[in-house]
């Protein structure tokens, strides 16, 4: 299993774009191939809305196809001109989960 984590700082007053795209395609992101979950996050910095996305995927190239769907394309079509500054991306793999 991988985690992805996308941070997105939004452009002041964009954070409800962000949050109405996310509320359209969030049931098909979680209901591709691979997908095992699905979340978004909120916090502060730099005076802007922070929004935070991690997916689980079942491994990278489940990941893979979902970034070469046109769901992705349309969707980052759409969120990508609300950020202030370029999203950043992490792909990690698990170690150890203590619950």
């Amino acid at each position: 299993m991988i985690k992805r984590i996308v941070i997105m700082e939004v452009q002041p007053g964009r954070e409800a774009a962000f949050l109405d795209t996310f509320e359209q395609v969030k049931k098909e992101i979680r209901a591709q191939s691979g997908c095992l979950g699905l979340e978004v996050l909120q916090g502060r910095r730099h005076d802007h809305v922070t929004l935070c996305t991690i997916s689980q995927w079942i491994d990278e190239s489940a990941l893979e196809d979902y970034r070469s769907s046109d769901l992705f394309k349309k969707t980052w079509s759409t969120v990508r001109p609300l950020f202030a500054n370029k999203a950043q991306a992490w792909t990690l793999t698990p170690i150890e989960s203590v619950a």
